[in-house]
């Protein structure tokens, strides 16, 4: 169900391998506080968040229940937790046919996303061209703050019981984390989130408070994620964005990154 990237078009044949590789990476960026293998797929609850933390990850595929009770106990799995079945549909989805099982068997596609790559030493020189509109300071530090997490529940607009939860996603993360923050005069403006492993930096978190928007600080922020994740060996970076966000996709687009696929999610619809 893929749809058209307006800036850039998903890469012809993605090797499923090296899609699936990328999604193992994401998976562990953003650990569920629940899992639970089924015969290769992994089924993921987190309360309080939606999509990624609260889907099944179809990515593997092995012994030999068949496919009706596989989505059978999948479905059973969260209605149990008082939540509907949902996917994570991507080009390694196993069995290759399981997006249009899930579409006639009732379940919606929503949230279509672009898995983005560039080659991390190209990053900051193109990072360069999108200067800031006046001086920050980006620091990366490798523990979790309260400043950093503080400001970015500001910018996101998050509070309460999911401030809670999202910090707790955050704390789960067992590979090595950057966190950035591009300060100027001494106020946090924007900030962002780098999660390194196997060689890859994976870009999530990103956010620039409302007063500070349009001033090119995203870039600056991912400049100093690329020079730490540099100088701990990493040769590669990949983020999410949303099809929705066509502001981010431009941003990614000047700073080099281009689609090698999309993913979705297919949400069991209530039913009646």
């Amino acid at each position: 169900m893929a749809q058209l990237d307006p800036l850039h078009p998903v890469r012809k044949h993605a090797d499923p391998a090296h899609v699936r590789h990328i999604e193992t990476l994401a998976r562990h960026a953003w650990p569920a506080a629940e899992q639970e293998l089924l015969d290769g797929w992994l089924l993921r609850s987190t309360e309080g968040v939606t999509r990624r933390a609260n889907s099944v990850w179809p990515n593997a595929m092995d012994g030999a229940l068949a496919l009706d009770a596989r989505l059978a106990h999948v479905e059973a799995f969260y209605a149990a937790r008082g939540r509907p079945a949902c996917y994570q549909i991507c080009p390694a989805a196993l069995p290759t046919e399981l997006d249009d099982v899930l579409a006639r068997r009732g379940y919606a596609a929503e949230a279509e996303t672009a898995v983005q790559t560039v080659v991390l030493a190209a990053l900051p020189a193109a990072a360069r061209n999108v200067r800031p509109a006046a001086a920050v300071a980006v620091t990366v530090a490798t523990e979790l703050t309260d400043r950093w997490y503080d400001a970015y529940c500001e910018s996101e607009g998050v509070t309460g019981h999911p401030a809670a939860v999202r910090r707790a996603i955050i704390a789960r993360i067992a590979v090595p984390v950057g966190y950035a923050m591009a300060l100027r005069d001494g106020r946090v403006v924007a900030l962002g989130m780098g999660v390194l492993e196997d060689g890859w930096l994976g870009i999530f978190n990103m956010a620039t408070l409302p007063a500070f928007r349009r001033q090119g600080l995203a870039g600056a922020v991912l400049a100093g994620l690329a020079d730490w994740a540099t100088a701990q060996g990493a040769h590669s970076s990949y983020l999410q964005v949303m099809l929705s966000n066509p502001g981010a996709q431009r941003l990614y687009a000047r700073l080099g990154y281009r689609t090698l696929y999309h993913y979705h999610y297919r949400l069991l619809r209530a039913a009646g």
